[in-house]
């Protein structure tokens, strides 16, 4: 069948997860909403709070955020890795990444070497001191930075994020957002199911995985949500092949979306759905701000085919070149991205100032949105204090 645009749309914002909000959250909620996209994106720009504060904000409301930590570092729910970027991921998925693991651990001395200039050597000393003194950071190694290593790191740090990269070290917790690594057999818990998948399991587990949190999606877009840099899923040809595969199986359906050639898949379960959905039964009209890291806003060419809004990420512009603000962030109302705006927190008496506002040139705004959009800024600015 062929679905429109608009429907197409409707069914991703169910499916992440930002229709259901309740009132309340707790550690299985905040579990479950990563369960439910599969990840979470970790970053270190903290113009307003970081990115994976806000993407479980935009989902459910004010939340503590020391829920998160403790879910991740006390209860071993989540462990951070590469997905679609780094990442905190549910440890039950943990033996999907092991392939992408081992992979990485074939070459971590020739790296090591190529990119300090040291012996490699160097990196067995910093396992051992590691497993020998418990969870250690970079600052508990002396050292220079190196002139070519990646970020100016210094060796020791150079070791540390190899070895965690090869999954020889997993992240024990972090103490002011910096990184302390223990050997990862210490933090995997014993319940944890740590055998190698197949080639093909693992790759059905990703597009299962992605169809859960989009919806309908394209071959080339399975190769993005869980980021073919990363993970190594194959060519969309490839991965095609594992779809018609599925498809015969019943464990996928196939689909075309209104203004692409290539066919959309889907999961059997929200079949049904997409249909109740294309006869009109969407009812959600709530706004939401969302940062450029955003599980919503991650595949740039889908969010401009599906909901006509071009995607600038403005970060790493100069400042010349910036259409729109450094740090803005997009505004859903409804199942439109309507607006951006350029949020700034002054830290020094915790206040929420706006920059910046655009709002896209076919909206037009109404009391109804301009009042929810104001109490959505209210639920933003006392999240970031």
């Amino acid at each position: 069948m062929q679905f429109s645009r608009e429907t197409a749309r409707q069914l991703m914002i169910e499916k992440q997860g930002l229709t259901n909000r309740e009132p309340g959250t707790n550690k299985k909620d905040i579990y479950e909403t990563v369960d439910r996209l599969g990840c979470i994106q970790i970053d270190t720009i903290n113009v307003v709070e970081r990115a994976h504060y806000l993407t479980l904000w935009s989902r459910l409301g004010n939340y503590q955020k020391n829920i998160l930590h403790e879910i991740a570092y006390k209860d071993r729910g989540l462990f951070e890795h590469w997905a679609h970027a780094l990442c905190f991921i549910p440890f039950k998925d943990y033996r999907y990444y092991i392939s992408q693991m081992e992979r990485r651990g074939k070459s971590i001395n020739e790296t090591f070497v190529k990119r300090s200039g040291m012996d490699q050597d160097f990196i067995n000393q910093v396992y051992k001191r590691v497993s020998d003194e418990g969870p250690l950071s970079s600052s508990d190694f002396e050292g220079p930075r190196t002139i070519d290593g990646w970020a100016n790191w210094k060796p020791a740090k150079l070791a540390l994020e190899l070895l965690y990269r090869s999954g020889k070290l997993l992240i024990h917790h972090r103490n002011n957002f910096q990184k302390f690594y223990d050997i990862a057999e210490k933090i995997i818990p014993s319940s944890i199911d740590v055998s190698v998948p197949s080639e093909e399991e693992r790759v059905k587990f990703f597009m299962l995985r992605t169809m859960n949190a989009l919806g309908l999606v394209t071959p080339q877009e399975f190769r993005k949500y869980y980021h073919t840099h990363s993970l190594r899923l194959g060519t969309a040809k490839q991965l095609t092949e594992h779809l018609n595969g599925l498809l015969q199986e019943g464990e996928v359906e196939k689909h075309s979306v209104e203004g692409r050639k290539e066919p959309y898949y889907c999961l059997p379960d929200d079949a049904e759905r997409i249909v109740e959905i294309d006869k009109g039964d969407f009812d959600y009209n709530e706004v939401r701000i969302f940062t450029y890291f955003d599980n919503l806003l991650w595949l740039r060419e889908r969010v401009n085919h599906l909901y006509g809004f071009e995607s600038r990420f403005e970060v790493f512009l100069p400042k010349k070149d910036r259409t729109y603000g450094y740090y803005h962030m997009p505004v859903l109302y409804g199942d439109k991205l309507v607006a951006r705006l350029e949020p700034k927190m002054e830290r020094s008496n915790n206040t929420l100032i706006i920059l910046g506002y655009w709002e896209e040139k076919e909206f037009k705004p109404n009391e109804k949105y301009e009042d929810k959009l104001h109490r959505t800024l209210e639920s933003f600015a006392a999240f970031n204090k």
